[in-house]
């Protein structure tokens, strides 16, 4: 396709698009209905041909080119697909039957017809904005480069033609070093949320790769950036004057008073606490998280909750009475903030060690699982949890609106990686913060790591 050397491949599966792009990762969306999954991996770049191209039409140019070669590519693959499908039925067919002709036709017609049907059914359904949200595993120095813009994601991806060329754009820029455009478009907000950092070395770097590598404007931490509560665990107070931008940060029940108190002489950090700051026409409101670190107070899981949800007025009563309206409340456990839906467009927070999202009254709350990649038991880290964090995309204006995130993993035993894009307009539909006129909910589930609900949520980290 192009100068590009492509390999094709068909199989039973999950209606998944897979593309390839050895050794950068690759992006996956689901696609289509049909229990089919299609791969195409860049086998080879012919570089003097790319450079060809380019120079004589420009990205238009080249993926004009791509997509005339796919249009006389899949349907001949898709050919080559039933016949071997017809094929392998043959030979089965005969072992089974021998010379029994009926059967054996019969046998042969069922495995054409079948894959033929679901090659139908995948072409009927396929949707290309599906890459408007995709996932991507492979290297995080590269992810950015590769996921598609978001604003130009949620609205342009209504054609194959847009999709083939972002995709095409963001690898020929890695491959031949072409300078990258930002994530978004200019102007656009880009936040890192982070948690549950329990002085993890590994969650800290990773940290700071995501807030380089994705260009974020500031960071917010959610708490439990330390473990025990004590005085040695101020070492990670350099690691934060390292990330080299604003560090917003609340405290977590693991966290501190003495440990907020020496944060608030770091120069980049921002402590809130019951109070708002305002970065990129951002404004974000904070408070603390009630409970004492482990070596300073052990609490039953009843009391536990019982402190967490007594703050929830006060909360809601200190963004009430904010001079300006609050668009982020970032708390350590969601449970002081259940009260603020339909008052605030989003809420921020970690604890639980599981990624979730969910939408009430209009606003969105969003938990981070855990940066440090740390024990729910323990806190300490553990080869088997994924480090996890989130980088937001507001669209400027008065006020921002947050028009996607990005759910960042990385095992810390293999280095494997994903990125997972979320639109929330698609996912939660037109969010408008709208108090509920019933009585305050009960305290809220836990979210599942897929954004769904689990059990409740009282296990008391």
């Amino acid at each position: 396709m192009g100068p590009f050397v492509v390999g094709l491949d068909t199989q039973f599966g999950r209606g998944v698009t897979d593309i390839v792009l050895p050794p950068l990762g690759h992006l996956s969306a689901n696609t289509h209905a049909a229990p089919l999954r299609l791969s195409a991996t860049l086998l080879d770049v012919r570089i003097t041909e790319l450079t060809r191209d380019l120079s004589a039409g420009g990205i238009d140019g080249l993926v004009a080119r791509v997509q005339a070669d796919s249009r006389h590519s899949l349907p001949l693959h898709a050919l080559r697909t039933i016949a071997v499908a017809g094929f392998g039925a043959f030979l089965f067919g005969a072992l089974a039957f021998r010379r029994r002709w009926v059967p054996l036709v019969s046998t042969i017609l069922a495995a054409v017809i079948l894959v033929g049907g679901c090659e139908i059914l995948a072409l009927a359904t396929f949707r290309s904005a599906a890459f408007a949200t995709p996932t991507f595993s492979g290297s995080l120095a590269l992810a950015a480069d590769i996921i598609p813009p978001v604003r130009s994601a949620a609205t342009k991806f209504d054609e194959f033609r847009a999709q083939l060329e972002r995709v095409v754009d963001g690898a020929i820029k890695v491959y031949t070093s072409i300078q990258t455009s930002p994530v978004g478009e200019a102007g656009e907000i880009r936040v890192l949320h982070i948690s549950d950092i329990h002085l993890s070395p590994l969650g800290l770097e990773f940290a700071k790769q995501i807030a380089d590598g994705f260009a974020v404007d500031f960071i917010v931490d959610t708490g439990d950036t330390t473990s025990f509560g004590t005085p040695p665990e101020n070492v990670v107070l350099n690691d934060i004057a390292s990330m080299g931008r604003p560090y917003v940060w609340v405290r977590g029940n693991h966290d501190s008073r003495s440990f907020q108190e020496a944060l608030k002489d770091v120069p980049n950090a921002i402590v809130l606490d019951g109070t708002t700051t305002e970065l990129d026409g951002l404004r974000i409101y904070g408070r603390g998280d009630p409970i004492k670190p482990p070596t300073i107070e052990r609490l039953s899981d009843a009391v536990f909750e019982t402190r967490v949800l007594a703050v929830d007025p006060l909360v809601l009563s200190e963004v009430e009475r904010s001079a300006q309206p609050v668009d982020i409340v970032a708390v350590h456990d969601d449970r002081m903030a259940q009260s603020v839906a339909g008052h605030v467009p989003l809420v921020i927070s970690g604890h639980f060690h599981v990624n979730g999202s969910r939408a009430q009254d209009g606003t969105l709350y969003l938990r981070v699982g855990t940066t440090g990649g740390s024990n729910f038991a323990t806190f300490l880290p553990d080869e088997g949890i994924p480090l996890s964090a989130e980088v937001l995309y507001f669209e400027p204006g008065t006020p921002p609106r947050l028009v996607a995130y990005d759910l960042i993993e990385q095992s810390p035993k293999t280095g494997a990686l994903t990125v997972t894009r979320h639109l929330v307009e698609g996912e939660f539909g037109t969010l408008t913060p709208s108090p509920s006129p019933s009585p305050s909910p009960s305290p809220s589930p836990s979210p599942s790591p897929a954004g769904g609900v689990a059990g409740a949520a009282s296990r008391t980290p």
